[in-house]
């Protein structure tokens, strides 16, 4: 399996029958005793039916290895032990190719272009400089430490099998869990004081982990499932006081987001390179008055020139940007451009792209006491 194979779901079906049940056989299909394939197969899918798994290259960074571990050491997995193997070169292959200071250079190069502290990574790719070859020169002593900080839930694979387990074996409480209405609350005791709220908007969706003092610590959903995860039977706890309002102001920022985000969306569907143009000027022209009835005059024009325009009008902004066209000679154009084409005539309208259930509300929250 590689990169552009169509029969990834196919071969994984094949290979690991137990842990993906949704998989039916097709006519002629066998199950697989040995799967070869490249990292397209490290992450997000179950394949704890095998208890063998080979490396056979040198990666630059160890995580990706303990991502590939665990495709099969794994919740539901029927094995006592999970065998990991991997091919070093020889030492005097080593010497002749390099391949362990082609290794390191690389990984100085990533450093030295993006970073340690760069955001770009997830917070289980950031580059450990003492744990980094650890698992390649099998010194346990540097890796234990490195091991510490692994979250025990490693992607949020292991939570859906905890679901789908739970459907099978007891699909009463599976149904409970479902149907449950939103907004839900409770409190639960723990090391890490706080609150945890989860917020859905249409198909976006946010965890929140926050400490005593209200202030946001963690987005990371596998971070934020360590840290509420607990027993079926540990009991609930009583809310604190100023909880009601530490979770509403949860959820005014995510309501803050979601605005952003749908007018970035906006803005990506509809605004041509005229229309960001024009956008930018009014704002630089807007900014650099303090006369209130040219302040006006820009408002009234911002909205209609934002949204989807006639083709004529396109073309007049493109012109415009072409010949560098600002401040209130600009404006004037714009102006023209609304009347002549009544565009006032749209501008009162509002807008019709709304996603379904797209209203922001709070789905569940806990208070970490």
């Amino acid at each position: 399996v590689f990169s552009g194979d169509k029969s990834k779901v196919r071969a994984v079906g094949r290979f690991a029958p137990k842990a993906n049940p949704e998989y039916r056989f097709g006519p002629g299909d066998s199950e697989l005793s040995m799967l070869i394939a490249t990292d397209v197969l490290a992450e997000g899918l179950n394949m704890q039916d095998c208890d063998k798994i080979v490396n056979y290259d040198l990666h630059w960074n160890p995580v990706r290895l303990i991502q590939r571990f665990g495709r099969i050491d794994r919740i539901g997995s029927e094995h006592g032990e999970i065998f990991g193997f991997n091919f070093l070169p020889e030492t005097g292959i080593e010497e002749n190719l390099g391949l362990g200071e082609i290794l390191r250079e690389r990984i100085r190069e990533i450093q030295a272009t993006i970073g340690e502290d760069a955001a770009i990574l997830e917070p289980g790719e950031k580059l450990n400089q003492e744990a980094m070859y650890a698992i390649y020169e099998r010194d346990e002593t540097k890796f234990e430490g490195y091991e510490e900080g692994e979250e025990d839930l490693t992607d949020l694979g292991e939570a859906v099998e905890l679901f789908r387990q739970l459907r099978d074996e007891d699909p009463e409480e599976f149904g409970r869990i479902a149907s449950l209405r939103d907004g839900i609350r409770a409190g639960k005791r723990s090391d890490e004081k706080g609150i945890y709220v989860f917020c859905q908007a249409g198909g976006y969706r946010q965890l929140y982990l926050l400490d005593e003092n209200g202030e946001v610590v963690s987005r990371d959903p596998r971070q934020i499932l360590k840290t509420i995860s607990c027993e079926r039977a540990e009991p609930a706890l009583p809310v604190p006081a100023g909880y009601n309002p530490a979770v509403m102001r949860v959820k005014e920022r995510f309501e803050r987001e979601v605005r952003e985000r749908r007018a970035e969306r906006e803005n990506r569907r509809s605004r041509n390179r005229g229309q960001r143009y024009v956008r930018r000027e009014l704002q630089v022209l807007f900014a650099g008055t303090e006369d209130a009835a040219l302040r006006e005059r820009i408002n009234a024009l911002e909205r209609p020139f934002g949204g989807p325009l006639v083709s004529a009008v396109e073309r007049r902004l493109n012109g415009l940007q072409r010949g560098g066209v600002k401040g209130e000679e600009l404006l004037r154009e714009l102006e023209e451009l609304y009347s002549r084409y009544r565009m006032y005539e749209t501008a009162s309208r509002p807008s019709t792209h709304r996603e379904e259930d797209d209203t922001p509300r709070i789905v569940c929250s806990e208070a970490l006491t």
